[in-house]
């Protein structure tokens, strides 16, 4: 390999490391205010759910033991008496939880439509009137919270068992449960996540934001133009081998999917990954 090459492919690595640098940088602005808000709303939303399951499960409470007396074997509370009242708490509080991750997504998905448009300077314009679009928020909001309530039902279930196996009177297991839903607001669950309410707001901004990329790029396909597309990492250690896998392939035809199987990011909850995309005329020119 001649000197020149070396050089040639130096400055292309030097200039795609910049460039997918500054588009993070833009999406990092772009998201900052979206995730915020709504990390808000899922601590409201966390919290409130947390006070109406205590207060539906308050019906149950002359069946739960007290300091003075033990609960009766035939009183013990049935799982499937609490996850009905769970699940009429779930849908009291559905809205405080669909409606603003349904609003986040849709200023998401627009911010990265508009930023890949702006990037592959084209007089093509997006509008969340796009079919791809529609499709996409079509429900999303539902459907996330879907899961969301699934998990929260699973770290519920642990407190509840234990309280019912122990005996614990209704005070101690309201607080036991009230306390579960304040750390869902303010806890830890991943050193760069400072709650399940920031996971929230973290995984559907970017998962909307990387949707609007793909969705533009698709169009500009559709038009007549071949596009590319390469995951992006942060680079740092925390980076799991299976985006290392996906980035390390390069960038690959718009169509194909990764080593992990996924079109484009995000790969699992809280991830931070990228999706660059950019014209194959774009990459022929540079080499």
């Amino acid at each position: 390999m001649s000197s020149a090459t070396r050089l040639l492919e130096a400055v292309e690595t030097f200039l795609e490391t910049s460039a997918a640098v500054s588009f993070n940088r833009r999406k990092r602005r772009a998201l900052k205010p979206i995730e915020r808000r709504l990390e808000l709303a899922m601590q409201r939303a966390f919290r409130r759910q947390g006070r109406v399951f205590v207060k539906k499960l308050a019906t149950l409470k002359d069946r739960f033991p007290t300091e003075t007396s033990e609960a009766r074997l035939s009183e013990a509370i049935e799982e499937w008496e609490w996850l009905a009242l769970y699940a009429a708490a779930v849908q009291e509080t559905l809205k405080a939880f669909t409606e603003p991750i349904d609003l986040a997504a849709r200023r998401a998905l627009r911010a990265g439509a508009l930023h890949v448009l702006a990037d592959a300077g084209v007089a093509l314009s997006f509008t969340l009137k796009n079919p791809r679009a529609v499709s996409f928020l079509k429900e999303y909001g539902a459907q996330r919270v879907t899961k969301i309530n699934e998990t929260t039902r699973d770290y519920i279930k642990s407190v509840v068992t234990q309280g019912v196996e122990e005996g614990w009177s209704y005070d101690k297991m309201a607080r036991a449960i009230t306390a579960r839903y304040e750390e869902f607001a303010v806890g830890q669950p991943q050193q760069h996540i400072a709650s399940r309410a920031h996971l929230v707001a973290v995984t559907e901004a970017g998962e909307a934001y990387c949707e609007g990329n793909m969705e533009v790029a698709q169009d500009l396909e559709a038009a007549g133009l071949t596009m590319m597309k390469k995951w992006s990492t942060v680079g740092d250690s925390k980076v799991s081998d299976g985006c290392r896998d996906n980035e390390a392939v390069g960038w690959i035809p718009l169509n194909q999917a990764f080593p992990s199987g996924h079109q484009r990011p995000l790969r699992f909850p809280g991830c931070r990954c990228d999706l660059l995309t950019k014209r194959a005329d774009a990459m022929s020119k540079a080499a």
